[in-house]
């Protein structure tokens, strides 16, 4: 975090938490067309629906634009925000979509490139004062409610 009095930067990484649910969604999912194709075991098509099943799993596992965000976000005096992706450079962003909770703020963010990012940050991940800070960047744009 930056205590830079022009803007502030938070640090994004998922919790343990998002990524042991974002594992058990696609186990889900695999356990869901493990079942389909015993279901029409005996007929042809079952295995097919399996091998379907696990191709369309992992195309959504790894090429899904919902994929988990690391990184910073930087917001500038002017509130302008900023996105550098884990070993990358800050680009500017747009937030598009929004979300916030009590303890949950939820941003889909565009790049000048068109690339899309949506990041989740928790209340719990984040000091007293950067919370602070992102709730009340987002009541200042419109986007939220008091840090409350």
């Amino acid at each position: 975090m930056s205590d830079d009095a022009t803007g502030f930067e938070i640090a994004v990484r998922p919790s343990r938490a998002v990524r042991a649910l974002r594992a058990s969604v696609v186990g889900l999912g695999v356990v869901g067309f493990a079942l389909a194709a015993w279901l029409s075991r005996g007929r042809e098509n079952g295995w097919i629906l399996l091998a379907l099943g696990a191709m369309m799993l992992w195309a959504g596992w790894r090429h899904s634009g919902f994929g988990l965000s690391w990184g910073a976000l930087r917001v500038s005096a002017d509130g302008r925000a900023a996105w550098r992706p884990e070993g990358g450079g800050f680009e500017p962003v747009r937030i598009e979509r929004w979300f916030s909770g009590e303890g949950l703020v939820w941003l889909r963010m565009r790049g000048a490139e068109g690339d899309r990012r949506d990041v989740l940050v928790g209340r719990a991940g984040l000091a007293d004062d950067d919370w602070r800070r992102l709730c009340a960047w987002l009541v200042w744009m419109r986007r939220g409610r008091s840090a409350g």
